[in-house]
């Protein structure tokens, strides 16, 4: 739905074999993965959902999702890693991403994971990121590929200490675009900005033997149980840049001093029922540019581009 509603960008022959090379190394993450299946957060389930946008979004853009009136969404939770079988309890980092279905026929997707940085600044790091895990199997000696790797990149350090602990559920995790974007408003004012999605119901973490308990779809399980009481609601909010900020490093944060403006209302409604079946055709693409809303300038935006590309032709040849 997200990719026929978008479109997939053309690739950039500088881009093109870049992308390839992105999946290859994430496809040899699991050599087992059936064809078809997504080589990165491969564990996830299909929602469905509406954002309506509050009364400050306008002033920031001029993207129509942003204007006041409800949207539909097409939302997916997931668990990193390329093993469908993982146990929630196991892996740590947690995804949302999500499409927006404008009045016009087109979208705007957001892909969000649970921590507010990224694990590497480049896509040529991310690869290598990716070998040193490989050949780190159980048993290496000691220092891994992996522990070399981490002690030579402070980013990657940032990274894994800032993972949290498992959280209750879905509903109840926050969770960061990590790239910056910029928006325009009516009048021609700019700003640099970070994506981010807070649980209405608050952060709310397991404790580590409760975890260490949960059934291996714990946190599927939970959000349906808290879907049949309810939606479940999250806030749509961006952090501004001031000068100075780092707008092409998303293994930077921005200090917490910067200003947050709420953009209105998340609503998760219901799940998609055969979700295996319903989220083949979609194609989430974080470099969508919209009238008042467009990519900023970190160098992911390119190769994600480039990468979800084979992914997507992959999963539907």
């Amino acid at each position: 739905m997200a990719a026929s509603a978008g479109g997939w960008p053309a690739d950039a022959q500088d881009n093109a074999q870049l992308g390839q090379r992105l999946f290859d190394v994430m496809s040899r993450n699991n050599p087992a993965l059936p064809p078809g299946r997504r080589v990165n957060h491969v564990k996830g389930e299909v929602f469905r959902g509406t954002f309506t946008a509050g009364p400050d979004a306008a002033g920031l853009s001029t993207a129509p999702h942003l204007q006041g009136a409800a949207v539909p969404m097409v939302i997916r939770f997931s668990d990193s890693g390329g093993f469908p079988a993982v146990p929630d309890r196991d892996e740590p980092v947690h995804g949302m991403a999500m499409t927006f279905l404008l009045p016009d026929g087109s979208s705007t997707d957001l892909m969000c994971i649970n921590v507010p940085v990224f694990v590497t600044a480049t896509p040529e790091e991310f690869i290598t990121f990716n070998e040193a895990l490989q050949a780190s199997p159980p048993g290496s000696a000691s220092p891994t590929a992996i522990q070399r790797f981490v002690a030579a990149h402070p980013e990657t350090q940032r990274f894994l200490a800032l993972l949290k602990p498992m959280p209750q559920g879905f509903g109840t995790a926050s969770y960061f675009a990590i790239h910056a974007y910029r928006m325009t408003n009516a009048a021609g004012e700019t700003h640099d900005v970070r994506w981010r999605i807070v649980p209405e119901a608050g952060e709310l973490t397991r404790r580590p033997e409760d975890a260490a308990a949960s059934p291996p779809n714990a946190l599927f399980e939970e959000m349906h149980d808290r879907l049949a009481r309810g939606p479940v609601a999250f806030r749509l909010q961006v952090q501004v840049a001031e000068p100075g900020d780092r707008t092409d490093n998303a293994t930077i944060a921005w200090p917490d001093s910067r200003r947050v403006v709420d953009l209105g209302q998340i609503l998760v409604t219901s799940a998609v029922a055969n979700s295996a079946e319903a989220e083949k055709p979609l194609g989430f693409l974080p470099g969508k540019a919209l009238p008042g809303l467009e990519p900023g300038s970190d160098p992911f935006f390119a190769a994600r581009a480039a990468v979800y590309a084979v992914a997507f032709r992959n999963r539907n040849p």
